[in-house]
């Protein structure tokens, strides 16, 4: 097996500034808590290499202290990128050494860092005098034309938003871009929402194929709502796509994950490796690119954010049967995190699972409750990969019965 090539200096001091960013951002813990006790260990020591290199420089320890004082300002961290390429280029000795640190702890971190080249934290110029940026009034779709017949794709998206606010922003977004799709089978969306009452029927009803309103109150159950809408509505399609309402998808991403299924032989499949949760920033342009636009996609080049390695939902590819198969998600698993993980565990146990190398962009949003308040995550009592179809699910009536 061959040695992979040294990286070059501009490279390596490029990676060298992300990791100043990862171990100092406070974004970087609340973006995944289990990732965060995963990779933090890696962050420090290479930051800890970064701080003896730049110290007794000070063309390199002002924008290293910039970077500290602001881990989100782009300027900063370029002019940390120039200093540190000038000052490894003229000590091999340290540039060799910090390589070997960056390249041990890329083999472990989960979360990594992106800031394209075009990157502005600017907000976007506006499209008209009316629509000074994106936001839940100026981003809805016009009423979407429907497929005849079942058609081969249902596309599910659970949702709840109680304050009307971003989630809804991203949401009309999400629904902007499936509307502009080129090639590819017959696609149907059915949005569920789960909450104490329909607050979003009439922004939504004209915008998606199905909008199915399920009553629950208390913690968001995702599980519970993306297998109320697949017995629902998706009873006579072959393909089923479970996203979330902030993901972002290009014009192709029906068309081409569709063909995978239809030319495959396996029985899910996940459209990323890594998961790219923007900015604010960033998520505006995102939207302004693709939806006011009509950019066919987003260039990573204007974008800003955090890197999620492998994480087990946003968007998954399924064929109908083999989500029945399994019993659908699990139910019991209520508020924050765990149900991804599951559902993709067993999908992974009844056929083959594949991962594709998709760009997958992730529109910001609050970030949830991801422990109850004595510490514990939401769903540890639940044991992994036992849920079942014996079980029953997709029952839209379920926790009416229950407090009744």
């Amino acid at each position: 097996m061959s040695t992979p090539p040294e990286p070059s200096v501009p490279h390596l001091a490029e990676r060298l500034t992300a990791y100043a960013v990862l171990a100092h951002d406070p974004a970087v813990p609340g973006i995944a808590a289990d990732y965060w006790a995963k990779s933090e260990a890696h962050y420090r020591k290479v930051d800890a290499a970064l701080t003896s290199c730049v110290a007794d420089t000070p063309a390199t320890a002002r924008p290293y202290a910039d970077v500290l004082a602001d881990p989100t300002r782009a300027a900063a961290q370029h002019a940390l990128r120039e200093a540190l390429a000038a000052r490894l280029a003229e000590r091999p000795d340290s540039a060799d050494q910090l390589a070997q640190a960056v390249a041990e702890a890329d083999r472990h971190i989960w979360i990594d860092y992106h800031l394209g080249a075009d990157y502005t934290a600017q907000a976007p110029e506006a499209t008209s005098p009316e629509a000074p940026e994106p936001s839940a009034a100026t981003a809805a779709p016009v009423a979407r034309p429907r497929p005849d017949g079942p058609g081969a794709v249902r596309i599910v998206i659970p949702f709840r938003d109680r304050a009307g606010g971003l989630r809804t922003r991203n949401l009309l977004a999400c629904l902007r871009a499936l509307a502009d799709q080129e090639g590819g089978p017959a696609h149907r969306i059915t949005v569920v929402e789960t909450d104490s009452e329909p607050r979003s029927r009439e922004i939504l009803a004209d915008l998606v194929d199905d909008y199915v309103f399920a009553r629950k109150d208390g913690l968001f159950n995702k599980a519970w709502a993306v297998n109320v809408g697949v017995v629902a509505t998706a009873a006579d399609t072959p393909y089923t796509c479970v996203l979330d309402a902030d993901i972002l998808v290009d014009r192709h991403f029906v068309a081409r994950n569709a063909e995978r299924l239809r030319e495959g032989d396996h029985g899910a499949h996940l459209t990323f490796r890594w998961s790219l949760s923007l900015d604010e920033p960033s998520t505006l342009r995102a939207i302004a690119l693709r939806n006011d636009d009509a950019a066919a996609d987003v260039p990573e080049s204007v974008l800003r954010g955090l890197l999620l390695r492998e994480p087990p939902g946003g968007c998954v590819w399924v064929r109908t049967e083999v989500f029945h198969a399994v019993g659908g998600f699990d139910e019991r698993y209520e508020g924050w995190g765990g149900e991804d993980d599951d559902v993709v565990a067993r999908l992974g146990a009844a056929a083959t699972l594949l991962r594709y190398t998709d760009p997958l962009l992730h529109l910001n949003h609050p970030r949830p409750e991801m422990t109850r308040d004595d510490g514990v995550p939401f769903n540890a009592h639940i044991e992994p990969l036992s849920w079942a179809p014996a079980h029953g699910y997709g029952d839209r009536e379920k926790f009416i019965a229950a407090t009744a």
